[in-house]
């Protein structure tokens, strides 16, 4: 059976000691302040200094750019060079044109090598459920499964994929072209905290709080009533905690849920600098996704 690498963009946002442990290559996405040229992120840029300067002036918008099809190309080159096929998987293309750019250089690179194999696979996912589902992924080629079964087990899994979670005002949002104007400056006046549900490759509205600690409360809620009305065995699922700025409030969430839910989580982890470009710099989560063996 041919070894294959496991390559996923950016917006998986997984910790560089978690890529490493898991053998694994992450092309970067490009963010940029402004007018300032776009940097790599976690190359050029590190995301908690990101973060730092959005937090030190909330004026500031700054801008995301997908991969570009000559990032994607050098890694499937890297790839075959060792021998290897390829499973790729992008954020959603709902939110960015990155698999567009993984599939035009797919059909490039295979022009030039029709000997090699290269699969691209929309997660429909983002940030924390994507991370999620790339582990399991990882985990599938450790167990043994050959490349086809597990292209079958990610398309089985990856539609469990959810995250529930928080922002701490709607500029951002707005500013991101996802909620109009008019929604934004009502929001702000009245200082409500939007709670943002990810499923099936589309943003949903969760409703509103009226402050950071009650929407904490609404997002185990949410979660509560997920697995109540699905009937759902949280033992079968990989759940996570994602944080933006601060660390400490992943902290408190990941306790929060193990008081309430009476079981661990099974990772906490930083959203990247590209989808904080759309949150601003307190995005605060849960993410889940089915184990693709039970």
């Amino acid at each position: 059976m041919k070894d294959f690498e496991i390559i996923s963009d950016g917006a998986c946002d997984l910790a560089d000691e978690v890529v490493s442990k898991l053998g694994i290559r992450v092309v970067p996405f490009y963010v940029a302040y402004e007018e300032e040229k776009y940097l790599k992120e976690k190359v050029d840029v590190n995301v908690q200094d990101f973060y730092q300067k959005l937090v030190d002036d909330p004026t500031v918008f700054p801008k995301t750019s997908m991969p570009t099809v000559q990032d994607y190309t050098l890694e499937f080159e890297r790839a075959y060079n060792q021998g290897k096929d390829v499973i790729c998987i992008t954020i959603s293309k709902k939110f960015s044109g990155s698999l567009n750019s993984a599939l035009m250089a797919r059909d490039m690179f295979i022009d030039e090598h029709p000997d090699a194999r290269v699969e691209v696979v929309d997660s429909t996912l983002l940030s924390c459920p994507q991370g999620l589902l790339v582990r399991e992924i990882a985990r599938m080629k450790q167990n043994g499964l050959s490349l086809d079964e597990t292209l079958a087990k990610t398309e089985e899994i990856k539609k469990t994929g959810r995250c529930y979670f928080t922002v701490n005002g709607l500029s951002y949002l707005q500013h991101g072209g996802r909620i109009g104007k008019l929604t934004a400056i009502v929001g702000n006046i009245f200082k409500v905290i939007p709670l943002i549900i990810h499923k099936d490759g589309e943003i949903h509205s969760g409703g509103i709080a009226l402050s950071r600690k009650r929407a904490v409360m609404k997002i185990l809620d949410k979660f509560k009533s997920v697995i109540n009305k699905y009937n759902i065995n949280i033992e079968d699922y990989l759940i996570e905690v994602g944080y933006g700025y601060s660390i400490d409030e992943g902290i408190n969430l990941v306790h929060k849920f193990e008081e309430v839910f009476k079981r661990s989580v099974d990772s906490m982890g930083q959203i990247g600098a590209t989808i904080s470009v759309h949150t601003g710099p307190y995005p605060l989560g849960i993410a889940f996704i089915k184990k693709y063996d039970v």
